[in-house]
Formats: structure tokens, C-alpha cells, sequence
């Protein structure tokens, strides 16, 4: 009962009602709107390909057999008309993502979005369906590629996104969890932006913060055998990285 309730104390009846397909079953789920961004992207390439348009397929979002997960595109994470400084910026930190997705999808309550993170993983760890997966995905990327919003969200968001996040690593079959190490190399490239970012940062729960990417670090030890490097490793390697070879900003 207490590990379930470390995987499950964001989640919210509402979220249930909300998310899940109808009659809150979700093991003969078909998918969610991020099939539908597949659809279209395969849609959009054959276009390309052959020259000629290419009927768009109809989508099925309102479907009742879907997960009504939000989409996010952590693609699309620059202003609505951005100067060239700010695409710079927010095309890399997606601070300002997180925030309108905050307002537009959760009323701006962190704790909705964890419980989110949360039941797209146990979609996929209870549900074995890996429609949750993607989602998953998705909302990690977009809290831990975060810069700016560490600044006033580091205790409200970061810390229980690390937290769930250890818990789940704790709980998920090796076998999963060595899957997702390595598909695209997504949560090591994800992880180490993190650490960095916390190791440069000066906000106030940097010890609370830095404590939750420990204990991450421990689990990917112990359980898959994979070392999540410090900040001051990650600097290091970086400014090696500097001199002749490195990019040239020029007006």
C-alpha cells in the first residue's frame, strides 16, 4: 500500500474521469491524440514524397476508447511572434511551455501535472498499454527541460517530479527501464540537461533539488547500471568542448 500510494498521491478522481477512456478502463485503449500527431506527420511526409496531396485522415480524438491526454509539443515551445533572442531561449528551455501548458491544461497547479506523469506511468506499468508512454515522455521533457521556471516552481513542481520519477524507477521491471535508457538515449540526454541546470542554478532549494537527482542517480546505479554523471562532471566536459571547435555566435 505504500509504494502504490507513492505512485498515486497526485492522482485525482477528476484526472481519472478526465483522462481515462470511458467506463475508466484502460487496457483495450487505442491510443491518444499523439497518434494523431504520427498520423499527420506520415501524412505530411508522403505529401513530400510523391508530389501529390494526401487526404487527412480523420482524426479521433473525441474517440471513447481514447486517453484524453493534453498534448504537448515540446517541439513548439517559442512565443506566438518571438524576436530572434527569445526562439533562441525558449527553443531551449521550455520555460515558457510549461507555463502556458500549466495555465492552459491544469489551471496552473503543478500537482496536476505530476499526477499526469503519474498515471501515463502506470498506464503503461499496471495497463501494460504504451499509449502512456509517449505522454510520459512528453511531460519529463518538458518539466526538467525547464531553466527559468526552476526559479519559482523548483518546490512545487521539480522536487515531486524527481521524487515520482524515482519512485517509478524503483518499481518498473529492469527490463523496461534499461529500454527507456537507451530508445534514442532520451531519459541520459534528458537527466544530464537536469543536472547541469541544477548545478548552475542559485535558486534556494538547490540542496532540496540537488538531494532528488541523488537519489535518481542511486537508482539508475543500483537498478540498471547506468551512471548519471555530476554537474561539475558535465561542466567539465563541456568547457573541453570549448575553444577552436566551438560555435561561433556572429551578428
Amino acid at each position: 500500500m505504500e509504494r502504490w500510494s507513492m505512485l498515486t498521491c497526485f492522482i485525482t478522481p477528476d484526472m481519472l474521469h478526465r483522462v481515462l477512456p470511458a467506463g475508466d478502463e484502460f487496457s483495450s485503449a487505442t491510443g491518444s491524440a499523439y497518434e494523431d500527431e504520427e498520423m499527420e506527420a506520415a501524412r505530411r511526409m508522403l505529401e513530400q514524397q510523391t508530389g501529390t496531396p494526401v487526404p487527412t485522415a480523420e482524426m479521433t480524438a473525441e474517440s471513447a476508447d481514447r486517453f484524453a491526454f493534453p498534448h504537448v509539443d515540446v517541439r513548439h515551445s517559442v512565443p506566438p511572434n518571438a524576436d530572434p533572442s527569445l526562439v533562441c531561449r525558449y527553443g531551449v528551455d521550455k520555460s515558457w511551455l510549461l507555463k502556458s501548458t500549466l495555465s492552459r491544461y491544469w489551471n496552473g497547479d503543478p500537482g496536476a501535472l505530476v499526477g499526469e506523469f503519474q498515471l501515463a506511468f502506470l498506464i503503461i506499468l499496471v495497463g501494460q498499454n504504451f499509449a502512456g508512454l509517449e505522454h510520459w515522455k512528453r511531460l519529463l521533457h518538458l518539466v526538467l527541460g525547464s531553466v527559468e521556471a526552476l526559479e519559482d516552481s523548483a518546490e512545487s513542481l521539480f522536487v515531486p517530479m524527481l521524487k515520482t520519477l524515482d519512485d517509478q524507477l524503483n518499481e518498473c521491471p529492469k527490463e523496461f527501464g534499461t529500454s527507456v535508457l537507451d530508445q534514442d538515449n532520451f531519459l541520459a540526454r534528458i537527466l544530464t540537461t537536469f543536472v547541469l541546470n541544477v548545478y548552475e542554478s542559485e535558486v534556494p532549494e538547490k540542496r532540496a533539488l540537488e538531494d532528488g537527482v541523488q537519489k535518481v542517480r542511486e537508482t539508475l546505479a543500483t537498478r540498471f547500471q547506468w551512471v548519471l554523471p555530476s554537474g561539475s562532471q558535465i561542466q567539465d566536459e563541456a568547457d573541453v568542448e570549448e575553444g577552436e571547435y566551438a560555435p561561433q555566435i556572429v551578428d
